[in-house]
């Protein structure tokens, strides 16, 4: 131990001694010792840092999440029409400002088939109670006081109509781009007197390019069309008041006594009238009965489809001017009606008719040959 102590204090001595030598020992002990401390600042010094660089990118990515969270909750929180109103001016201008309309169009037959139900159901003399039972209350109204067919008011109607903002679009005019167009498949007008019983009815409808005007009252019933083409003309047929109070009976029980009294030209309007009636009933009562003459049965007649039976212009195209036309008896219990159809034709047309042996004057089958 005393030794010891005596190394001891010789080292200290030793290195307070001015002549003391450095030796290589010494040296390297040092120098490790220096290295040592070096790496051990470096390791002290390294985790603080990554410590504070973690620190500092939680700190930022909470941030974004806040700001992020409180713009979606303010986008939320905006009143509904506010939202959408930030939506909509996304949209395109254009499509806004003209949106597409599509509408639903309607063929002409089922206008056509529109046309005859209105025709047979509508008659004169029906009350004010029965026509809105049969037509509805979606119609508008109209003063008729001061015109000379002798009703008091009218009430209008649209039909099969493309777009429900135009049922009730109806004036006392032709609407005739609309009809043309098939935004208004049907319009009908019922006039009625001061006692609420109908006096008149007209019904406006397309077909084809044309849009046709047909209506019945105590003048009788008149067809006639509004063609699209100024270079058309107009075709009207017209039944007389007359004609049309034996039309009205013969279609009640299709008996020829009510034809007696007729000429062959009015007869032939009446089966004309028929056809744009779409009465074929009526039609094939006013063919000849002889029995050399008879074509077909009526059980034939009543098979013919739909389509092969022409349209209604189609009709007035064929006969046009045959009210107009003369009748020639060629002889016994034959004849026919020479007209002008057409101011354009090549020769004119002729209705052959066939005398009954009642003696009544009907129509032959294939009048048009």
């Amino acid at each position: 131990m005393d030794k010891l102590l005596k190394d001891m204090k010789d080292d200290f001595e030793n290195y307070l001694n001015e002549e003391r030598v450095f030796t290589g020992h010494e040296r390297r002990r040092v120098i490790n010792q220096v290295n040592y401390s070096s790496t051990e600042n470096k390791r002290q010094n390294f985790f603080p840092k990554v410590l504070s660089s973690v620190t500092l990118v939680s700190l930022c990515v909470l941030i974004v999440f806040l700001v992020l969270t409180f713009t979606n909750a303010g986008e939320k929180s905006q009143p509904a029409d506010l939202h959408n109103e930030i939506n909509t001016i996304q949209k395109d201008p254009i499509e806004q400002e003209n949106p597409v309309k599509t509408l639903p169009k309607y063929s002409d037959k089922e206008i056509a088939d529109k046309v005859n139900v209105l025709q047979n159901q509508i008659v004169l003399g029906m009350t004010e109670k029965e026509v809105l039972a049969l037509l509805g209350n979606e119609y508008v109204e109209f003063d008729d006081s001061e015109s000379k067919r002798g009703a008091v008011k009218q009430i209008g109607y649209n039909f099969l109509v493309s777009d429900s903002t135009d049922q009730l679009n109806i004036s006392k005019e032709t609407a005739v781009e609309s009809i043309q167009n098939r935004e208004i498949g049907v319009q009908f007008y019922v006039g009625f007197s001061n006692r609420d019983e109908v006096l008149f009815t007209t019904i406006n409808f397309a077909e084809g390019d044309s849009v046709l005007i047909m209506s019945k009252g105590k003048n009788g019933r008149v067809i006639e069309t509004i063609s699209s083409t100024s270079n058309s003309d107009v075709i009207k047929f017209t039944l007389t008041p007359e004609e049309t109070v034996i039309y009205q009976k013969f279609l009640q029980d299709l008996d020829e006594k009510h034809l007696k009294d007729l000429n062959p030209v009015s007869i032939a309007k009446l089966y004309v009238q028929a056809q744009i009636d779409k009465r074929y009933d009526a039609e094939y009562a006013l063919y000849t009965d002889r029995e050399e003459f008879v074509h077909w049965t009526k059980e034939e007649h009543d098979s013919i489809p739909e389509s092969d039976q022409g349209t209604t212009l189609q009709t007035l195209t064929t006969y046009n001017h045959l009210e107009a036309g003369r009748f020639i008896q060629d002889g016994e219990y034959d004849g026919y009606i020479e007209y002008e159809a057409s101011k354009n034709a090549d020769a004119k047309s002729g209705f052959k008719m066939i005398k009954d042996e009642d003696g009544i004057w009907n129509v032959s089958f294939m009048p048009i040959q």
